[in-house]
């Protein structure tokens, strides 16, 4: 692709240099420098177009048939922000036409003074002393991040541009890291015009609630660019949102740490914490039931505490009779993959067999990618043993209850 686009270049250069050879030849212009694409970033590779420099017809060409050139040797040479630009960043000799024309690639070098924004000069010297300059706007460095909020270990994009270039062509390293709150949460290197993309994750031990700095810095350098993220405060709701004594009152808790067990659970100083408590999943979120208890009508407040943070909502108890109402079970059966997320994150989980007395066949499911297709367990299905094989002990959350489990095999109902 890069030589292709050389190509082009050359040829609409060529047609162009013609063009103003043929009017230089009537009339005779001043020299002219120009940089293109500009602006542009360091480490990218862009062109020098000269116009009108020293013509074939003024002695002292040192190229073929007497046309000027720029040497690289002496003073004729080229510097970009004050520093003589080499090998590789240029080829030397470049040479003129007869009407003094030239077009060449150069490559913006690395270096304190255009790892920065803002103008930069280049000068151009030929072989009998002429000094042409031009300016270069070197792009100042911008990232945004999606989404801008969201929980501990929540995946975020990350985009930018601006920055000094990976190129082919020489031999910088260019890496940009980024940080969240000044931890580095990950190491991105940019394309050849300059522009970044990836992902991190919110660290485990950013503050709930939180804003936080996302800073893109080029290693080795004081260049950057920031932006903000938030993470959210935990919140809760209810459904629904008002009831008798004695109903059952859902309740969602998210934004929460992650895989935490619910500590406490009270409504107007009432522990209704259901036993075994509920655990968050790995975005923070539960769901659990409770009974609202003797409560004369009016607002009552629930708190719930998680892993140390803690968050607060209102239901309300309408006027009436006690009335009594089943707790809500598990569903029966769930997707495999989701019923043993607490053990599959952090890759504990190593295999689950199940044996099926009606058929005498063994099914399993294994958390691997490369097994998404042939694994056999499909769903967890409540009523049924499974043997579960874990690389550690845990704690974990399986089909709404707290469930030990330790290192090896576990024989586990479901």
């Amino acid at each position: 692709m890069q030589i292709r686009l050389k190509l082009v270049f050359l040829v609409m250069s060529a047609a162009i240099l013609a063009s103003i050879g043929a009017a230089s030849d009537a009339n005779p212009a001043a020299p002219v420098l120009a940089v293109s694409p500009n602006p542009a970033v360091a480490n990218q590779t862009v062109s020098l177009l000269g116009t009108g420099f020293t013509p074939a017809t003024t002695p002292g060409g040192t190229g073929s048939a007497g046309v000027h050139r720029i040497t690289g040797t002496g003073g004729s040479q080229i510097t970009v922000g004050g520093s003589l630009l080499t090998a590789p960043n240029v080829t030397y000799p470049i040479n003129f036409d007869e009407s003094g024309n030239w077009a060449t690639f150069i490559t913006i070098p690395v270096n304190i003074n255009t790892v920065a924004s803002g103008p930069l000069e280049i000068k151009v010297v030929d072989d009998i002393g002429l000094t042409l300059t031009t300016q270069l706007t070197l792009k100042s460095p911008d990232i945004t991040i999606s989404p801008a909020s969201g929980g501990r270990t929540s995946s975020v994009v990350i985009t930018g541009d601006g920055f000094p270039a990976s190129n082919p062509a020489t031999s910088d390293d260019v890496q940009i890291n980024i940080t969240y709150g000044g931890a580095t949460v990950n190491v991105l290197a940019p394309n050849i015009s300059g522009e970044i993309s990836g992902t991190f994750q919110v660290p485990s031990t950013a503050a709930i609630p939180s804003t936080n700095v996302v800073r893109a810095t080029v290693s080795g350098y004081d260049f950057s660019a920031i932006t903000a993220h938030s993470v959210p405060a935990a919140a809760l709701s209810v459904s629904p949102e008002s009831g008798l004594p004695g109903s059952i009152i859902t309740i969602f808790g998210e934004s929460f740490p992650s895989s935490a067990l619910v500590t406490s659970m009270r409504a107007d100083n009432i522990s209704v914490l259901s036993s075994p408590a509920p655990v968050t999943d790995a975005a923070g979120r539960f769901t659990s039931f409770f009974v609202v208890p003797l409560f004369l009508p009016g607002e009552e407040s629930i708190v719930v505490t998680a892993g140390g943070t803690t968050a607060v909502t209102e239901f309300t108890v309408r006027d009436g009779p006690v009335v009594s109402q089943p707790t809500p079970s598990p569903d029966l059966t769930t997707g495999a993959a989701e019923a043993l997320t607490t053990l599959t994150r952090g890759d504990n989980l190593v295999r689950v067999w199940h044996f099926d007395n009606g058929s005498k066949r063994w099914t399993f499911f294994d958390p691997r990618p490369a097994f998404a297709n042939a694994n056999t367990i499909k769903v967890m299905e409540s009523g049924k043993v499974y043997w579960v094989q874990v690389n550690k002990n845990q704690s974990a959350m399986l089909n709404g209850k707290v469930v030990e489990v330790f290192q090896g095999w576990n024989l586990l109902p479901w």
